[in-house]
């Protein structure tokens, strides 16, 4: 199980898919969490990155298979050791702020592994 803080540091991303289970998470630009995914034997998929100019934290959008979903969370609870290791002090106050921001700007009090927060909460019409 994801503890709490640890768990802001990424999240699911809702998609339908058989296959695939969908993540956002950050890294440095030297890619940290590569070899930690190797090193749990994950395979992963990647699509958009984004960053903000001058900081050194990308946000990366990956897709890993369902069965490897708790090797890919492993590696990722492994990531933010490595980054105080490489000198990334800041990483989770840095990535929890935009991850607040995120759910803030999305309308999502909190999610948890199997939810996302790509999921706004909708007003009711008349």
């Amino acid at each position: 199980m994801v503890t709490e803080m640890k768990q802001k540091l990424y999240f699911p991303i809702r998609k339908l898919s058989l296959r695939y289970a969908y993540f956002a998470y950050f890294d440095t630009k030297d890619y940290l969490a590569d070899p930690l995914f190797m090193r749990h034997k994950v395979r992963v998929w990647y699509g958009k990155h984004f960053a903000k100019k001058g900081s050194p934290y990308l946000g990366i959008i990956c897709k890993v298979r369902k069965c490897d979903v708790p090797h890919f969370q492993e590696a990722l609870k492994e990531l933010e050791n490595s980054m105080l290791i490489c000198g990334y002090t800041d990483y989770e106050s840095k990535v929890s702020a935009v991850v607040d921001n995120i759910k803030q700007v999305l309308g999502v009090e909190d999610c948890d592994e199997n939810d996302s927060p790509g999921e706004a909460k909708q007003g009711q019409t008349a």
